[in-house]
């Protein structure tokens, strides 16, 4: 009696929801961009997290802003010559407002931003080519660990009683001025900044096909020099 080999089936990763996606991003990401690898683009994937992004730094910016530190912030500006008297009045008056659309704007542009990152280092660099769409939900994904880094620094602002606290080498500068290069070049070293530069370089690795050292000396080579330019711009 003969028997037929039966090839093994192509395994595929299970599909999961956007909660399961939030949830396992922080425990094991790679299986997170395999199934995005795997799926059809989808655009909740990466606007629920953008939009907690949003959210949470909208709840940190409510609990650490006083009229005391914006009235400081507007008078920085105006030292700096940056904003006319008649322009104080008007900023005064609507600075809340301009707060939270600017914070929301920069958490959207943050995402496109680093998705065409991922997707310029994958065509131009790594010769791969892969949608646009994946590389924004791999982003959006990523901004969940913002999203948590958002919070631990509302928590360390209200902590030291330092709306330049950071979850930084900085925190062990708490004290020194804010605007002093050893605090500006300490702050770089955001540790959830970091971890969101690793997570995106193993994105990067399951959308280009390469090893995840290949991408992350690509990945951390632009935080490198993208760091150095905001120091050298402090």
């Amino acid at each position: 009696m003969s028997t037929a080999l039966q090839e093994p089936a192509e395994e595929f990763p299970p599909k999961t929801s956007v909660t399961a996606k939030l949830v396992n991003l922080f425990v094991s990401p790679t299986l997170v961009f395999d199934e995005i690898v795997a799926s059809a683009p989808k655009s909740v994937n990466w606007l629920l997290p953008t939009l907690l992004v949003c959210v949470s730094s909208l709840l940190v910016l409510t609990g650490t802003t006083n009229a005391e530190r914006t009235l400081a912030a507007i008078g920085q500006l105006t030292d700096g010559g940056k904003i006319t008297p008649e322009q104080v009045g008007l900023l005064s008056g609507h600075w809340q407002s301009v707060s939270r659309a600017a914070i929301c704007l920069g958490a959207f542009i943050g995402t496109f931003w680093s998705a065409f990152v991922l997707w310029f280092i994958g065509r131009i660099f790594l010769k791969n080519r892969f949608e646009f769409a994946k590389a924004l939900e791999v982003a959006g994904l990523t901004s969940t660990i913002l999203v948590l880094g958002t919070i631990v620094t509302g928590l360390l602002v209200a902590a030291f009683g330092e709306a330049s606290a950071r979850p930084a080498l900085s925190l062990l500068l708490v004290k020194v001025d804010p605007a002093s290069g050893a605090r500006v070049a300490a702050d770089v070293f955001n540790c959830f900044h970091l971890w969101s530069t690793a997570v995106l370089a193993i994105g990067l690795a399951k959308l280009s096909g390469v090893s995840i050292k290949e991408a992350g000396f690509w990945v951390f080579g632009y935080w490198v020099v993208l760091r150095i330019a905001f120091i050298l711009l402090a």
